[in-house]
């Protein structure tokens, strides 16, 4: 044997040598990702969940303060005055829903949580906007600046869809600007 032959021996057991590499490496980077997925997959089913919790304790505060229940029910189906803590607990307990629908909301925008998750927060925010308070309590929220326009534009469209014969809630907190004018003044 020649040195010649040899070394191409040498060579073609270097160049399987780095095939079998290479393959060992993709076979790994595939094992990487189907980890990854599964790993992607557990938490947004983790992060979905504890969204859909936070959704049923909200909705377990009517269940466990009956005083709460009251207020709810006198605003959402009885259309009948309500009393300054009443008042009070009704819009706590609204913007503590709408807060956590806003953080759903995020979540859902950055592909966090599922879908199914977001219909829930739908419905019940855009059923609790069709009573009168609720809606002025969303609009003051909004020019308070608590939501920005993307979250309150969702909310608007998503009740468009749901009440059409229903009017639409507020949806822009920016102040309008005033016109500009040319320095003269119209006689």
């Amino acid at each position: 044997m020649t040195l010649e032959e040899i070394y191409f021996i040498g060579q073609t057991v270097a160049v399987v040598a780095i095939l079998a590499s290479l393959v060992f490496v993709g076979l790994q980077v595939r094992q990487s990702n189907r980890a990854a997925v599964q790993a992607n997959r557990l938490a947004r089913a983790d992060m979905s969940e504890r969204t859909m919790r936070f959704f049923g304790d909200t909705m377990g505060e009517l269940m466990r303060h009956p005083e709460l229940a009251a207020a709810f029910r006198k605003v959402m189906f009885d259309d009948t005055k309500l009393t300054p803590v009443e008042l009070t607990q009704i819009l706590t307990f609204l913007n503590t829903t709408l807060n956590i629908h806003r953080t759903a909301f995020l979540s859902f925008s950055d592909g966090l949580i599922d879908e199914r998750v977001m219909q829930a927060y739908e419905s019940n925010t855009t059923w609790y906007l069709t009573a009168p308070i609720f809606a002025r309590e969303w609009r003051r929220m909004l020019n308070m600046q608590m939501f920005d326009d993307e979250f309150a534009n969702y909310v608007k469209n998503r009740f468009s869809e749901l009440y059409p014969d229903h009017p639409p809630p507020a949806v822009s907190r920016t102040p309008p600007t005033p016109k500009a004018t040319d320095g003269h003044h119209d006689a």
